[in-house]
């Protein structure tokens, strides 16, 4: 399969600047979709939950995905596509806004029917290492009516993203409250935060 990147390079960086955020669609083509969907369907998960650290706890009120943590020495050819477009999207970031991204931290996500996360900021309030939340959809066949959609809240007004396959969304993960509405079929996505720390390059888990 081909390893080729669709990212709009010169319309993410003045969208992420002028707005704070940045979506486009058609960015994986449909055989990598494919493929990471089907690995998705193979991963083993854990119910999400909120907080960080020894603070984290599930509150199925809030939260109600479940996600399954990416490890960057996995070899399957999926996940290889997968970083490779995540660090050819942080050496842009790096390149154009001298943000010092040395880091990654991704899982895939899976909402069963019904599931949804209320509004939230990405960013906790006593670590900020979290500056850009990456996502990509890998839903098939996505129909408006399957809910789900991504929503921004932004001081223009709500903005709503649909889920549809290969499309990839962007934002400053301290600055965009966003939530996911309820869908009502399965949804699956690829998760991750660039993230700034002092020492090499490294993912959290």
């Amino acid at each position: 399969m081909s390893q080729s990147i669709m990212v709009n390079s010169n319309t993410l960086i003045e969208q992420l600047c002028e707005k704070g955020w940045y979506y486009q669609q058609n960015v994986i083509p449909g055989e990598w979709v494919m493929a990471l969907a089907d690995l998705c369907h193979k991963r083993t998960f854990l119910q999400a939950g909120i907080g960080q650290g020894i603070k984290n706890i599930i509150n199925e009120a809030i939260r109600s995905d479940s996600i399954s943590w990416i490890d960057p020495q996995e070899n399957d050819p999926a996940v290889v596509y997968y970083l490779t477009l995540v660090d050819q999207i942080k050496q842009l970031l790096n390149r154009e806004f001298y943000l010092g991204l040395n880091g990654f931290e991704g899982h895939f996500s899976r909402y069963p029917q019904g599931a949804f996360y209320k509004p939230h900021y990405d960013c906790f309030a006593q670590d900020k290492r979290r500056a850009v939340t990456l996502i990509f959809y890998i839903n098939q066949n996505w129909q408006p009516e399957n809910g789900g959609q991504l929503c921004l809240h932004l001081p223009e007004g709500k903005k709503v993203i649909e889920p549809v396959a290969g499309s990839m969304i962007c934002f400053l993960s301290e600055q965009i409250l966003h939530e996911v509405l309820p869908t009502q079929v399965e949804r699956m996505a690829l998760t991750g935060w660039f993230v700034r720390h002092q020492g090499q390059d490294y993912f959290y888990s």
